[in-house]
């Protein structure tokens, strides 16, 4: 079920990052919220390094494009970057902080560390200006489709303005988690984390049940129709079960991207003490990953690591993963 349109009186909505998720967002957002003529009603702009995704968005939406950071940022009432680390949206808030207009939301959509989401806020504040943080579940195509699961966090007053503009790309917007603009952060990489953490232990399922003689494709079939039925089980679960890791367009997470986030973890756990043994073999996963050439391929090729560790071959599963063009010839859960 799509979500209703989003009702909103700032004047202008501007959006930062036109990657695939921030495309996704951006279009959501445009195309379900009211745009009429009258002063007082929204307009939208958006600006990329991609002169052609920007070209895009303008072709398929009302949005104009900015000719640069500081046009989108003087003229946004509500802001939003969709950016891929923290390195990234530290830079582009540096170059935004000095062009907000006092009153400006700016709206994170990233997965950051926590602290670096406080220190971006601190700076917005000293301008008159507010920071929501707003990260999203959601591969690609789900986004496109506005299935997303967006928690948010920061001060009150700025999170009620951008609520409705969240929920025109979302099926569930959670609050709740305080004014701590690091709060969201902490969620995303929890389920993050959690993700991770099943593709592993799939992953070790797997091995052992195909050591033993047993069809992995069965054993994964009756544990997700039964009592693993839920998206992350039955959609990993697919991939682990049939060595499929290839990097299909819009339906896959970077193996990089997932490493980056189990450091982050792994940070956020550390600066308040808290051990987190699985994160660490997590961590071991990713870099043995990344050391055997693997950072082409989704995040789930972790679970690859098990099977080696049984002995099993995967060359061939590993070419298959990287064939010209891949298409999905498995149905992805929804």
């Amino acid at each position: 079920m799509s979500a209703p349109p989003a009702e909103n009186s700032d004047g202008c909505v501007a959006f930062v990052g036109l990657g695939k998720i921030g495309y996704a967002i951006a279009k959501n957002v445009i195309t379900k919220t009211p745009l009429v003529s009258d002063e007082s009603c929204t307009s939208f702009i958006h600006f990329d390094i991609s002169s052609a995704a920007c070209d895009q968005l303008a072709e398929e939406t009302k949005s104009q494009t900015a000719q640069s950071l500081a046009e989108a940022a003087s003229r946004a009432d509500i802001l939003f970057t969709a950016l891929p680390n923290d390195t990234i949206l530290q830079s582009v808030s540096n170059d935004l902080v000095p062009n907000l207009r006092p009153g400006c939301v700016h709206v994170s959509c990233s997965t950051v560390s926590p602290d670096t989401s406080r220190r971006i806020a601190a700076a917005h504040a000293e301008k008159g200006a507010g920071f929501v943080c707003a990260p999203v579940f959601a591969r690609p195509d789900g986004m496109a489709l506005g299935h997303a699961t967006i928690p948010v966090s920061g001060e009150e007053q700025y999170v009620q303005r951008v609520l409705p503009l969240l929920r025109a790309t979302a099926t569930e917007v959670r609050t709740g988690f305080g004014s701590d603009p690091g709060a969201a952060n902490v969620v995303k990489l929890a389920g993050n984390f959690l993700i991770a953490s099943a593709i592993e232990s799939m992953g070790e399922a797997m091995a052992m049940s195909e050591g033993c003689g047993v069809d992995r494709e069965a054993v994964r079939s009756l544990l997700t129709d039964t009592i693993f039925d839920c998206l992350i089980y039955k959609g990993y679960g697919q991939r682990v079960a049939r060595r499929d890791h290839a990097p299909y367009p819009n339906a896959h997470f970077a193996l990089d991207l997932g490493r980056k986030d189990v450091e982050l973890v792994r940070k956020t756990a550390a600066s308040v003490n808290v051990p987190m043994p699985v994160a660490s073999l997590l961590s071991d996963r990713f870099s043995s990953a990344v050391a055997r050439g693997r950072s082409d391929l989704d995040w789930s090729a972790v679970a690859l690591a098990s099977s080696e560790d049984a002995g099993v071959d995967v060359s061939k599963d590993i070419a298959h993963c990287r064939r010209p063009d891949p298409k999905i010839d498995w149905k992805p859960p929804t």
